[in-house]
């Protein structure tokens, strides 16, 4: 019984120390990033890198959360109609279509810029547009947002849609009062997935943004070509990365919501 503890305990502190080393094995770069973010002359800490945050940087921001609300506003009304006939409706080479829906996730980010420039810039003539760089983002992130609507759906019984058409509502209001509210997590997600994509892309964005137009991202992409990694870029690179990680604690406190568990109905 003794040894039996021992080796049980021993498990447990094995268990814990991988745990934590994985853990520090992560979060340690974005931990030396903040601390030269603050990095001023002779060593000194320097509040005063993150001055452009709230100067020429505010406008890459800004222009970061409007490609950001275009592109998942696009992605949502496509995925969506796109989820629903995928998954209730029976056609040939359904998985086909699915499978190549999905190919931008396993195509490399210069391909797909290349192929966007191609695109865009001989046939629609939408490249200097920025809606050309919408429209890029959506090719990039539609899977991302259809994949979690598409298995949400697949785990909703069609028995929900039925029972509500059967007491009168129509085939319309059954998709919004029923199916809508029930495959709330998979949207979310895909919301949350798209978005973290789009408001953190360069690569493609450096292939197709229009003159005058520069993402956060980009700004903080440029400046590391240009002038190398100066303490003035880490702190845009650290404010980058906290918007993100505040939306993904704001996504978990609205996923908890009554609404996106699927419980509200009415």
């Amino acid at each position: 019984m003794k040894n039996f503890f021992t080796s049980r305990r021993l498990g447990d502190i094995l268990s814990h120390a991988y745990i934590w080393f994985c853990l520090i094995l992560f979060v340690t770069p974005f931990l030396a990033l903040l601390g030269y973010s603050f990095t001023g002359p002779q060593g000194i800490y320097a509040v005063q890198n993150f001055q452009y945050v709230f100067g020429s940087f505010g406008k890459n921001l800004l222009w970061s959360f409007r490609i950001s609300a275009l592109t998942l506003l696009l992605d949502l009304m496509i995925a969506l109609p796109a989820g629903y006939a995928l998954v209730r409706y029976p056609f040939p080479g359904k998985r086909i279509l699915f499978s190549a829906l999905t190919l931008p996730l396993y195509v490399p980010g210069a391909v797909i810029g290349i192929a966007l420039v191609l695109t865009y810039n001989f046939t629609y003539h939408i490249i200097t547009s920025i809606w050309g760089l919408v429209f890029a983002m959506v090719v990039g992130t539609f899977p991302l947002m259809l994949t979690p609507i598409v298995v949400s759906l697949k785990d909703l019984p069609i028995a929900f849609e039925e029972a509500a058409q059967c007491l009168g509502a129509t085939k319309w209001q059954t998709y919004w009062r029923v199916v809508f509210p029930l495959i709330g997590p998979g949207i979310s997600a895909g919301l949350l997935l798209s978005f973290i994509i789009v408001f953190n892309e360069y690569l493609v964005t450096l292939f197709v943004h229009p003159p005058g137009v520069t993402t956060a991202p980009l700004r903080v992409f440029n400046l590391v070509r240009t002038a190398g990694l100066l303490p003035t870029t880490a702190a845009l690179a650290v404010t980058m990365q906290l918007i993100s990680f505040f939306a993904v604690l704001a996504f978990f406190r609205f996923f908890g919501t009554r609404y996106l568990k699927g419980t509200y109905l009415i």
